[in-house]
């Protein structure tokens, strides 16, 4: 038998699913979770496994936060020097958001369509998200991708139990949940008139989907400043627009070339071929720097997402409307198979990218900062102001570069600790009263020739002495008396 004639007969679904999850696995290794804020949650909790966001004073995304640094907690408890564990163990635990719903779709027993459909937007919404995996809203989107797969095969969670779990879990993971869990409450008191049988085990269910909207609605409320304030900007619908047409031409475009496989099967291939194209052009590093600067506002994408996959049990369900159910018939199984095979493709074709490009600017990175000591300046590394200068694409701004090098020293211990930051960027994650006790716990350790033994390294907020070392300044850079301002972080 040929290679494309068993292609024909096989469902490759499962296989282009087992190979996405094999991606995120090499994501986890190549640090590609260590970008922008990931590196920061990875620093902060494993010096202090009791830290939680800053800007964040209620748990209004408790339960996100705590499954990707869980683990992270864990190792800084007992090894808070073991940086590379703990950071891959993180990349676990993140990447583990797309992998587990994966798992789930191809093994729940749909129908081809509703199958297709639910992969298209998970993956589709996880595309530029998982760039910066960190952010609670992957949490958020995983959970309800999974509810709604159980939702529409009950028989995968016959009792409740698992929807029932989902639902206190999602109740503290994004701001979305708000709305999407009421509809989810909505789908789920629809789904339960065709199981008299065990109605009162899903008005439970539905009584904790709905609790998501008063407990966001009182964090909302106690927040002292508004959470994602200015994200709604003109350029993140644009990306969303773009999005959107993609798929619909993708839709209309595997619809037109259905009955050539040849077609079809080049058009699989080419949707993984083109981003990894870009590893090979050098003029295009401008595209793979924006592969991670287009994580956060790809958010606002993400979130329709969730909230239309929450609606699936409605739009899908014949006995309430007619039309989705027939617009998907008439688009037919085939195409939106060949779709999903395609966005599964082009997934896996952006995180090998994203995944080299974080390895090797990591590598660079670690060079240059090996070369520096002590408190120093961010302007004298050239390449932490510019990578793309270097042929590197750009995934930090100044504002992460203390976190960057503080993660730098705990990978290495054996050389002299740095910490590079510029005026304003003391107070964006870091304060410079845990700058000062981060050197000196790192010079006290390399005094005692214990780089990893933690017990005998000074603490923040300990008697220790702090030894703070001044930072050094550029020959050309004028110095103010002006007070330190907190960066402007980006907002989550």
């Amino acid at each position: 038998m040929t290679l494309s004639k068993w292609i024909r007969k096989k469902d490759v679904g499962p296989l282009l699913a087992a190979l996405t999850i094999f991606v995120l696995f090499v994501s986890a290794l190549s640090g590609r979770q260590l970008s922008m804020d990931g590196a920061n949650f990875v620093v902060q909790s494993l010096l202090d496994p009791l830290w939680y966001p800053g800007d964040q004073e209620t748990a209004r995304r408790f339960f996100a936060i705590a499954w990707t640094t869980m683990p992270v907690r864990v190792i800084g408890t007992f090894f808070p020097s073991e940086i590379r564990i703990a950071s891959f163990l993180f990349g676990i635990a993140a990447y583990a958001e797309i992998a587990v719903p994966l798992i789930v779709i191809v093994s729940s027993k749909l129908s081809a369509v509703p199958k297709s459909v639910i992969t298209i937007l998970f993956v589709s919404g996880t595309c530029f998200l998982a760039n910066v995996p960190v952010t609670e809203l992957l949490f958020a989107l995983s959970l309800t991708t999974i509810l709604v797969v159980y939702t529409l095969n009950p028989t995968l969670d016959p009792k409740t139990h698992r929807r029932c779990i989902i639902s206190v879990l999602l109740m503290a993971s994004y701001e979305i949940v708000a709305l999407s869990n009421i509809i989810l409450a909505i789908a789920t008191s629809i789904s339960s008139r065709n199981e008299p049988a065990t109605a009162k085990r899903y008005y439970v269910l539905v009584g904790l989907l709905s609790l998501a909207l008063p407990f966001q609605l009182i964090c909302r409320f106690l927040e002292p400043t508004t959470p994602g304030e200015g994200v709604l900007h003109w350029f993140v619908f644009a990306i969303s627009g773009v999005f959107i047409t993609l798929l619909l031409v993708g839709a209309v475009y595997f619809k037109f070339i259905e009955n050539s496989y040849v077609l079809r099967a080049g058009s699989v291939f080419a949707t993984f071929a083109i981003p990894i194209s870009l590893l090979f052009i050098p003029d295009l590093i401008g595209l793979r720097t924006r592969e991670f600067q287009f994580a956060y506002p790809s958010r606002i994408y993400s979130a329709g997402v969730t909230i239309l996959i929450a609606t699936l049990p409605i739009i899908l369900n014949r006995g309430l409307l007619l039309w989705p159910s027939r617009l998907l018939d008439c688009l037919g199984e085939r195409p939106l198979r060949d779709l999903s095979f395609a966005t599964l493709a082009a997934f896996c074709g952006v995180s090998l990218v994203a995944a080299s490009d974080a390895y090797f600017y990591r590598v660079r990175l670690d060079q240059e900062l090996s070369l520096l000591s002590g408190l120093v300046n961010t302007d004298r590394c050239d390449f932490c102001i510019e990578p793309t200068r270097f042929g590197y694409p750009n995934l930090s701004y100044p504002a992460i570069m203390p976190i960057y090098s503080m993660a730098h020293t705990l990978r290495h211990p054996e050389l002299p600790p740095v910490v590079l930051f510029r005026q304003d960027d003391i107070g964006g994650y870091v304060s410079r009263e845990q700058v000062d006790a981060f050197m000196a716990r790192q010079l006290a350790q390399q005094r005692l020739g214990g780089g990893n033994d933690a017990d005998q390294s000074p603490q923040s907020g300990s008697s220790a002495p702090v030894f703070s070392v001044q930072p050094e300044e550029p020959d050309n850079l004028e110095r103010t008396d002006t007070p330190m301002r907190p960066t402007q972080r980006k907002p989550r």
